[in-house]
């Protein structure tokens, strides 16, 4: 799908049909965005661009460099990234980096289609062929800078563990009796150990770490830490901790609504790729959403 332009058939007043008539009497078909494909054909012999079909389209002028995206309201986030994605592939083609990639086609023409996912993912296909796909990391800058300054536990409310979904809570109030003098109770946002001094030093340490854990773990499953943030020395200890509540780590289980998995020793919110939570990655790709859905025009007066 691509945008073509066409003279509205009535200049002295807006026509509103399915994009929109410009002041030059110009009909943008429609605007790029989430789940939007777009199919064009790079030149080599020229190095332009045009529509499969040969039909005027704006981002096709932006791209040759005949159209200034900042005046114009037709364009707007995804398109510029589109357009660097289509130079990342020019770029490829150039170096002859990954030659296999651009087999088949005419004579001096590689069709690209670029298909949006989301505001972080489009897949590139090249000939015919979808066999790249290109990472936008830009949403990390628009991740809450006081994600981790937060005092307190967000959950509050204890459930017992519930073998339908294979999740609990764990919340403030909650106690983890050791059952060799040593107590774990969850405060507003520590972990309170009680017994301590009943044991011999390595076994004091060894409750101190597994407190730490446990409260990592808190921070993690409440969306307030990274995974990465529950060290590898108390996580045996969490998951025996977690098996002896019912807690089911052979398979996904859930603690304060988030996610979990095992991967690699490690616990980690199943299905992230980001590093960060999920939660908060998502509010993130929002802002950056509604960013790249404004027009380049407006550019100058919005967070870059």
């Amino acid at each position: 799908m691509h945008r073509r332009r066409v003279i509205c058939t009535v200049l002295k007043r807006q026509v509103r049909l399915h994009g929109f008539c410009s002041r030059k009497g110009r009909f943008i078909m429609a605007v790029n965005g989430i789940g939007s494909v777009h199919t064009y054909i790079y030149h080599t012999d020229t190095g332009k661009l045009s529509t499969k079909d040969g039909s005027q389209d704006d981002f096709v002028d932006f791209f040759n460099g005949d159209l200034d995206g900042m005046h114009s309201d037709t364009l707007n986030g995804f398109d510029q990234r589109q357009k660097h994605g289509i130079e990342n592939i020019r770029m490829l083609y150039e170096s002859q980096i990954a030659a296999g990639m651009f087999r088949g086609g005419k004579p001096n023409e590689i069709e690209i289609t670029s298909e949006t996912e989301d505001a972080t993912v489009t897949h590139f296909t090249i000939n015919g062929e979808k066999i790249l796909t290109a990472y936008d990391m830009n949403a990390f800058f628009y991740i809450d800078d006081g994600m981790a300054d937060e005092l307190l536990y967000r959950t509050r409310e204890s459930k017992p563990y519930d073998p339908s979904d294979n999740s609990v809570n764990i919340a403030v109030g909650d106690v983890f009796d050791l059952g060799n003098g040593y107590q774990l109770r969850v405060q507003d946002g520590h972990i309170q150990i009680d017994g301590l001094g009943r044991g011999n030093e390595e076994t004091d340490q060894k409750v101190k770490r597994m407190a730490y854990g446990l409260h990592a773990l808190i921070r993690f499953a409440d969306q307030q830490w990274m995974s990465e943030q529950i060290d590898p020395e108390s996580t045996p200890m969490l998951l025996d901790l977690l098996r002896e509540i019912g807690v089911d780590t052979g398979k996904e289980f859930t603690i304060n609504r988030t996610k979990c998995g095992i991967r690699y020793g490690r616990i980690r919110e199943a299905g992230n790729k980001f590093g960060v939570p999920g939660s908060v990655f998502q509010e993130a790709q929002k802002k950056y959403e509604e960013f790249l859905y404004t027009p380049l025009s407006q550019r100058a007066n919005i967070k870059a």
